[in-house]
């Protein structure tokens, strides 16, 4: 009976003939691929991970729920090759039938082969991989990207944060290489591509890009940081300068920092600035915010995480005031940085306005602005933030101020929400 679903008629490819592999990775002899699958044998198998650079993250394909091995995974485009032929056709060949991206051989890079073995339905998977990457400066458009339904359902670009932490939770909706050296291996290769494509990238910030808005608008400028107590004294603040004349040249102004805290899991949301931002572009850090001339911090730090990543429903009720601090830093953007920083919780999840922990996907992010979000564990960010010299892709805020007032406080509001859950119920 018709249902209305389209017809998959499943391919027997058993028939294959594959080569087999001694445990040194040469040839020994050819089987069928049935053969090889059902008696665990050494053979040869491509990854190829399309990667796209201006968004920092790879092509991911969702296997057919009936495929025999990993059905219902996302996975990047692989497969087996065939006896005697080359791991960079075999390559081009699965991308174009899953697919129908095809690409000059100079586009294929080979980054390692690793060998892996694995469990998929009872039978054991011996393999040795090579890994391929193309990196593209346009990638195609999902819904202009052709797929065979009777290997993928969907495809979509997954972040490589997203990814990293997909192997570092084991997240099973993944097909996940086993070898410790693959992830290792891959994603500095993932990170090195993405950081030369930033740096080559024309030094032009997103802001600038919509005519220059923002840079024309007012801060306070502030005077005497000295005598500065808290954001609201404006006895320190002087004349008014530019949004960019701030930057240009150097000018203490007023701003937010605001961290969206999973107090549950102790894990912070952190935002990756888009590539095009001439300030921090490229690196991850939490939600920050100028405050304009005349303006409170809070109304601030709200419109900050509402503009970022859309979190509407919150209200200024749901941030805690930490602490205030001083910034001065390179941007990495030929401006020296010297902000006047009020820094705030926001604690998820909460009873009132969100009563769940925001999941990544339902995240509405800043065209222009943030490129991509994910979820970093607290004693990971302190690692980042105690490494000489920091990681280049995450903006680390300097002094030993900032990080032992942050992390202390971080770390004393998890192990309250702890408590509270571990109170028994009041009748």
């Amino acid at each position: 009976e018709d249902d209305g679903n389209p017809l998959v008629v499943k391919e027997n490819k058993d028939h294959q003939v594959l080569d087999t592999l001694d445990a040194e990775g040469s040839c020994i002899f050819t089987r069928t691929r049935g053969a090889v699958t059902e008696k665990g044998l050494w053979h040869r198998y491509v990854h190829v991970w399309v990667l796209n650079l201006p968004d920092s993250a790879v092509l991911m394909q969702l296997r057919a729920p009936e495929k025999k091995r990993f059905g219902g995974m996302w996975n990047c485009t692989s497969g087996f090759v065939m006896s005697g032929m080359p791991s960079l056709e075999a390559c081009k060949h699965h991308l174009d039938t899953e697919s129908g991206l095809r690409y000059e051989d100079h586009m294929y890079e080979f980054v390692f082969s690793c060998k892996n073995t694995s469990v998929a339905n009872g039978e054991e998977i011996k393999q040795l991989i090579d890994v391929y990457v193309v990196s593209l400066k346009r990638p195609p458009e999902l819904h202009k990207i052709y797929y065979d339904i009777k290997e993928a359902t969907e495809l979509k670009y997954v972040g490589i944060g997203e990814l990293e932490q997909a192997y570092q939770n084991q997240d099973p909706n993944f097909v996940l290489v086993s070898t410790p050296e693959y992830a290792r291996r891959l994603f500095h290769f993932l990170h090195k591509k993405i950081r030369i494509y930033i740096e080559m990238l024309p030094k032009i910030d997103s802001d600038e890009e919509r005519h220059n808005k923002k840079g024309q608008q007012l801060l306070d400028r502030i005077g005497d940081v000295n005598k500065l107590r808290r954001a609201q004294d404006l006895g320190v603040v002087v004349e008014p300068c530019k949004r960019i004349d701030a930057y240009s040249e150097s000018v203490w102004h007023r701003a937010v920092h605001v961290w969206v805290f999973d107090v549950e899991s102790c894990r912070l949301l952190l935002l990756l600035r888009s590539p095009k931002k001439r300030h921090f572009g490229g690196r991850w850090n939490c939600s920050t915010g100028h405050i304009k001339m005349g303006d409170p911090a809070l109304p601030t730090a709200l419109k900050s995480v509402k503009d970022d990543v859309g979190l509407g429903n919150v209200t200024e009720n749901d941030f805690e005031y930490l602490f205030q601090t001083l910034v001065e830093m390179d941007t990495g953007g030929d401006a020296f940085l010297k902000q006047v920083v009020d820094v705030y919780l926001l604690s998820v999840p909460n009873e009132e306005t969100c009563p769940v922990i925001p999941d990544l996907t339902s995240l509405s992010l800043a065209k222009g602005e943030v490129d991509q979000v994910m979820y970093l564990e607290l004693d990971r960010l302190q690692e980042v933030y105690t490494t000489s010299p920091p990681p280049h892709d995450f903006v680390v805020f300097p002094g030993d101020d900032y990080q032992t007032r942050f992390f202390f406080n971080l770390r004393q509001r998890h192990k309250k929400y702890l408590e509270k859950v571990a109170e028994p119920p009041m009748f």
